[in-house]
């Protein structure tokens, strides 16, 4: 019996799905969409009104090659009873099918805050094709008129803003940067609290100089309800006349059970960073010895821990870090400059100055009825037989210490 060469059926075989592969590539378009026939949304805005919602989508056009141009962006307004009907109306206006694939920024008008925002992110987390990675955050006045801000740099708001909530920037401990599956996740926890970055705008006139906040509006060129569109070549730049925007995203807006509860400080929202986020390098300004020191800490390691003892919850707030003195409003010795031995005087007033962020941050949350730093989770977590009895008044009865260890980098 002829023996059969298994190295010439599988060689065979090979070169059999090889050309069945070649096949599909080059014959089907496996339901994709022509590229000229569809909107890749890359940010959007939402905003609550009379009887429904306003969803402000800032889409990208691609343009063809042979065209020599840059994509387009526009910002289209869509009404309707639901996020997915205001939607369908951007398709009815535009042409495009909006994809939400690419969207990388959801942002909630003001007006959102006075209802469960879960309510209106509904349909984001039920469409297939929008992934839970998009961040989100929460603005002052309308989120429409933030998308369409005249830039004094980069193309578009969403760019911009995407900039200030990267993760570089939540590194460094300026912002509170999540996205949609974190804000979940944090909701339906046992501490049914939530929080993100509270972005405000800021005005600068055509010489460059800065007339305050702007309460999220911008001028009537580009906030026209319907479509309001501006090439990527520098149509949104600051070369414009007028006034031009910038972006404050160092603001923590925070939800209990899915309600605005307040919005944190500037103070408040670096101490809720050093405690959640993975902080790499951060600045702490501080009091010792007569003079004002600016700290730089790395190495920065926070935490909370709860626990029960002689039958009441206690919680403990920890903070590490490696500390050099980056700066000081008064000339010092060459010699102990060049050490880098941070004087423990020094370290004592860095660590006084996290503490009582810590403290406000408490106090702040204690006030506002929410669970950010997410006590009744812990307890639910580590101590779950406590849990029933200590609920509803851990956040405001919980004896709270805390316990800074910072470090000379010298």
């Amino acid at each position: 019996m002829k023996k059969i060469n298994l190295k010439r059926v599988a060689s065979i075989i090979y070169a059999v799905v090889i050309i069945a592969m070649s096949f599909l590539f080059f014959t089907n378009d496996f339901g994709l969409v022509d590229i000229r026939k569809t909107a890749v949304i890359i940010g959007a805005g939402i905003d609550l009104k009379d009887g429904g919602v306003s969803v402000t989508a800032q889409v990208a056009i691609p343009q063809p090659s042979e065209n020599g141009e840059n994509t387009q962006y526009i910002e289209v307004e869509g009404e309707g009873v639901t996020v997915a009907d205001a939607l369908n109306e951007i398709n009815k206006k535009t042409g495009f099918y909006p994809k939400l694939v690419f969207c990388k920024l959801l942002i909630l008008g003001e007006s959102c805050g006075g209802g469960d925002i879960f309510e209106i992110l509904d349909y984001f987390y039920r469409d297939d094709y929008t992934q839970l990675t998009p961040v989100i955050a929460m603005c002052k006045g309308s989120a429409g008129q933030l998308l369409a801000s005249k830039m004094r740099f980069g193309n578009t708001a969403t760019v911009s803003i995407e900039r200030l909530l990267s993760d570089e920037a939540k590194k460094s401990g300026n912002v509170s940067t999540v996205n949609l599956k974190i804000i979940g996740i944090q909701d339906y926890s046992p501490s049914k609290s939530c929080y993100m970055p509270y972005i405000r705008a800021q005005s600068q006139s055509a010489e460059g100089g800065s007339s305050g906040d702007s309460q999220g509006s911008t001028g009537g060129e580009n906030s026209s309800g319907g479509q309001s569109g501006s090439s990527s070549g520098g149509g949104q730049n600051g070369g414009q006349q007028g006034g031009t925007q910038e972006f404050l995203c160092d603001r923590t807006a925070i939800f209990r059970d899915g309600t605005l509860a307040g919005v944190l400080t500037e103070e408040e929202t670096f101490a809720l960073n050093l405690i959640k986020n993975n902080v790499r390098h951060v600045f702490v300004p501080c009091e010792a010895d007569g003079a004002t020191y600016t700290l730089g800490m790395r190495n920065c390691n926070g935490g909370v821990r709860v626990t029960v003892e002689n039958g009441a919850p206690k919680v403990r707030i920890s903070f590490s870090a490696v500390v050099q003195v980056s700066d000081v409003d008064r000339t010092e010795d060459p010699q102990s400059v060049s050490e880098g031995v941070v004087p423990q005087a020094v370290l004592n007033g860095g660590a006084a100055a996290i503490e009582q962020r810590f403290s406000d941050l408490v106090s702040a949350l204690r006030a506002a009825e929410c669970d950010a730093l997410e006590f009744r989770t812990l307890l639910h977590r580590f101590n779950y037989k406590y849990f029933d009895e200590f609920r509803d008044t851990i956040l405001r009865d919980a004896e709270v210490s805390f316990d800074i260890n910072l470090r000379s980098a010298g």
